[in-house]
């Protein structure tokens, strides 16, 4: 529970954006569809995010 809150904190105060082209992606199939190197994202602040 305590992850959920902290994503759903990061969410609400920063735009999330991909550094990677989706084709620059290696996914792998298992039961879900997961990055074989995983994903590197930029994080940017939110206007106002602050004033929650």
């Amino acid at each position: 529970i305590e992850e959920k809150a902290l994503l759903a904190l990061i969410l609400r105060r920063f735009w999330v954006d991909s550094c990677q082209k989706p084709e620059e992606l290696g996914i792998t199939g298992e039961l879900i569809l997961r990055p074989n190197n995983g994903i590197w994202i930029k994080l940017k602040r939110r206007p106002n995010a602050g004033s929650e």
